[in-house]
């Protein structure tokens, strides 16, 4: 599918200023800006090679030598941010969640009749599609890239599939039986059913998005439902050698429930409904993650049964939560240590 050879910190988390780290900079800092200066990458090839970088970086030695440095600029720009995050209104706070949205992605739907692989593949090819445009969502969140690049990299390792999820149930939401993957993909409960494993899937899948319809969940609901499972998804403790990073993360957190209570209460319907709704959209997002784990559980399996092959930033993603299941400590993978230089 993608075939990027070249890093460039331009896509997810990027540096904006060189005074950020000083004059006198190490050299994993010389590498993160000539590979800035790089302007031919593609909106999501920058995406897709920008998360490779930095999760290598957000475990190298030369990034604890570079806080030391960054330490003074980073507490004032700290306080600066909180202050204009703080300022920004709840209705503020949504509009720019409606711009963050990513655009629809298309997926060659397989030719009939329907075999496991064909359509593992098509689902596969999607999901990788739809994580490039994921990182570019989060990071246009108010508040995300000014955590940690720790705590950026672990959230989105640790939701994606939720993320992934509520997206297709709000596509789906006006089509009944149906789980709409993409506008070129549009599947029913039978046409699962090629896929061993996935039926239960497919059922939970359904269920879930027959509740949101019987709440008639509303698109800015969702965006900002979507926003808190990001931002409320790590189960392991975050970067304890950050501190600070963790207090921007509640902080923002409560930003998010603010818009979604704002919402909620801009509908016109009475305070008490008000509570019992908030408490019921809230109330699914524990079923969101325990059909992730199904659908995490179902790739695993076809990948290990070579049913599929699972590459680019989707077998990041899948080795990170692999290896988060063996060590409760941040880890990366081999693969993700090896960075060649490439040509554009």
């Amino acid at each position: 599918m993608f075939n990027v050879r070249t890093p460039n910190i331009v896509g997810l988390f990027h540096f904006t200023s060189r005074q950020t780290f000083g004059v006198s900079q190490c050299n994993s800092e010389r590498n993160i800006f000539q590979y800035n200066r790089v302007p031919l990458l593609s909106g999501s090839r920058r995406e897709r090679c920008g998360y490779r970088i930095l999760r290598r970086h957000r475990n190298s030695e030369d990034q604890v030598h570079c806080m030391g440095k960054t330490k003074k600029y980073n507490e004032a720009a700290t306080r600066v941010k909180e202050i204009l995050l703080s300022t920004v209104s709840p209705e503020q706070f949504v509009l720019t969640l409606l711009e963050a949205e990513p655009p629809n992605v298309l997926v060659s739907r397989p030719s009939k009749p329907f075999t496991e692989a064909s359509m593992m593949m098509s689902l596969t090819k999607l999901a990788d599609k739809e994580l490039v445009h994921m990182i570019g969502w989060a990071k246009k969140i108010p508040g995300f890239i000014d955590l940690s690049l720790y705590d950026q990299v672990r959230l989105l390792e640790s939701c994606w599939m939720e993320v992934l999820m509520i997206g297709l149930m709000w596509r789906s939401i006006d089509h009944p039986g149906k789980l709409i993957f993409a506008p070129d993909l549009v599947l029913d409960r039978d046409e699962g059913k090629c896929v061993e494993g996935i039926l239960e899937i497919f059922d939970m899948l359904l269920a879930m998005t027959s509740r949101f319809r019987e709440l008639k969940l509303q698109h800015k609901e969702y965006l900002c439902v979507k926003a808190m499972i990001l931002l409320n998804s790590s189960m392991f403790p975050l970067s304890a050698e950050e501190p600070e990073s963790n207090r921007k993360l509640h902080h923002l957190l409560n930003v998010v429930t603010d818009a979604l209570v704002w919402v909620i209460a801009k509908s016109g319907i009475p305070s008490q409904q008000q509570t019992t709704r908030l408490a019921n959209l809230l109330m699914l997002l524990s079923h969101v993650r325990h059909a992730s784990n199904k659908g995490m559980e179902h790739l695993l399996s076809m990948k290990c049964k070579n049913v599929v092959p699972v590459y680019d930033l989707l077998l990041e993603m899948l080795n990170a939560h692999t290896l988060r299941g063996q060590r409760k400590s941040p880890v990366t993978h081999p693969e993700l240590e090896q960075v060649s230089h490439f040509q554009v």
